[in-house]
């Protein structure tokens, strides 16, 4: 068999870090999920990435959606708007024409976005405090989505493989991955020290910048992929 298939690919499994609602969009880079239940802090649960769902809008100013359309998420009014502004996230494109006293709009969520190749096919956990990792984070994008969290790395052993990102918005998050004292962080322009940190500077951070290791020998860890600016310690 030269296939065989392993997901649907409509969801991606999450985890939050604080109590999640129902329809409440949640932001992976340019990737909109939406939990079609609500998922309590701490329990794996699943993020729908495609579909079409109706969003609400404001219904006494407008504003005037077209079909086609591009449809932002305004998250500090709850609703939707078809006009960019600051810290307003793409959503998808509107399949609809909604009025200005429409008070909803349906729209079809990432249409032609897609997750970096290193970022898919994992489990998505938000972390909102410092954490150590182990063999159950084995598979999983571990989403710092608070400021100044250091996400501390197990003595390296074969088939440990992990992922960081930073789950903040641009500017807003320090990400630091910090190894066991006996080990390196190695990789390309690295000089691969025992003990020092790696680190995704808050002041030139990026949304989802992330961090892909994998168990390099018994010297330390070897980074396989990094997008955005880190710094070694």
């Amino acid at each position: 068999m030269l296939a065989v298939n392993v997901a649907r690919g409509d969801s991606i499994p999450y985890t939050p870090a604080a109590d999640l609602s129902a329809g409440v969009p949640v932001f992976l880079g340019d990737v909109v999920g939406i939990p079609t239940s609500p998922i309590l802090a701490g329990i794996l649960g699943a993020l729908v990435i495609t579909g079409i769902f109706a969003f609400a809008k404001d219904d006494t100013s407008g504003p005037v959606i077209a079909a086609g359309d591009p449809v932002f998420w305004d998250a500090a009014n709850s609703q939707v708007t078809n006009v960019a502004g600051a810290g307003f996230k793409r959503l998808g494109t509107a399949t609809e024409a909604a009025g200005a006293s429409t008070s909803t709009v349906p729209v079809k969520i990432n249409d032609g976005v897609t997750l970096p190749a290193a970022l898919q096919g994992r489990i998505w956990e938000a972390v909102a405090a410092n954490k150590t990792l182990d063999i159950q984070d084995v598979g999983k994008v571990m989403l710092v989505t608070v400021d100044a969290v250091v996400i501390t790395l197990p003595a390296t052993a074969a088939g440990l493989d992990f992922v960081i990102a930073n789950g903040g918005a641009d500017g807003a998050v320090l990400a630091t991955i910090s190894p066991d004292a006996a080990d390196k962080i190695m990789g390309a322009d690295l000089a691969g020290v025992d003990n020092k940190d790696r680190i995704n500077t808050k002041a030139t951070a990026k949304h989802l910048d992330y961090c892909h290791l994998t168990y390099g020998g018994a010297d330390g860890w070897l980074v396989v992929q990094e997008r955005g600016t880190w710094a070694a310690e």
